[in-house]
């Protein structure tokens, strides 16, 4: 219960982007028809959703969606086709998506990103999202500096790192207005949209992906 808690918790730091990112990844295995989401298919969604930095960096190595979807057929091959409602992560899976949030924390990130998540699924040089971009003929060892370079020029930009917190003299002062900017940059923090009235859709795909987990 602590470890759903936890998961739960995460879900919230996620921005719009990161939770697309999950949210494709279980509409991949189901399209595989398999009854898990491993983390080949956290890769395949991060690359299905190109808005951000990572689909910069996919973008500039020339990776393509279709291609990701043909490489994760070949490498993990048709499931079943017996799919639960509510496909669970493998321990694997949830693994990477927790160490996404150490990246996002180690970038002094207050949201969690697609680019996070695709820094922990390279980390796993073992993992099946390394065997697809292998079988994809892409050289993944120069994604990481490029993520991270791309990331830290948001985050200086926008001053989401400047712990001096520049010369706030009110409550609502330049360093918040920075750390806003991040956050848009970012894409919307997941409880701001929702209060918009910006992510129903998401927010309801959110519990589907808590129940899952």
């Amino acid at each position: 219960r602590r470890r759903h808690m936890a998961m739960t918790m995460m879900f919230e730091r996620f921005n719009e982007r990161a939770l697309k990112v999950v949210w494709n990844a279980q509409e991949e295995s189901r399209r595989l028809g398999h009854n898990y989401v491993g983390s080949e298919m956290l890769l395949v969604g991060v690359i299905q959703e190109n808005t951000g930095i990572s689909g910069k960096v996919f973008r500039k190595l020339g990776v393509k969606y279709k291609d990701a979807r043909k490489s994760i057929e070949e490498v993990v091959g048709k499931g079943t086709g017996e799919v639960p409602s509510d496909i669970p992560f493998t321990p694997a899976a949830k693994s990477l998506l927790m160490a996404g949030v150490q990246e996002a924390k180690a970038m002094d990130s207050k949201v969690i990103d697609p680019a996070h998540i695709l820094l922990a699924i390279l980390k796993d040089k073992q993992g099946a999202g390394a065997k697809v971009l292998d079988n994809m003929k892409v050289d993944a060892s120069v994604i990481p500096d490029e993520v991270r370079r791309q990331l830290k020029e948001v985050l200086e930009e926008s001053g989401e790192k400047d712990s001096a917190g520049g010369s706030s003299s009110s409550a609502g002062g330049g360093s918040s207005g920075k750390k806003m900017a991040a956050l848009e940059e970012f894409g919307s923090d997941l409880t701001k949209a929702a209060a918009d009235g910006e992510m129903d859709p998401l927010v309801g795909r959110a519990e589907e992906i808590e129940r899952a987990i």
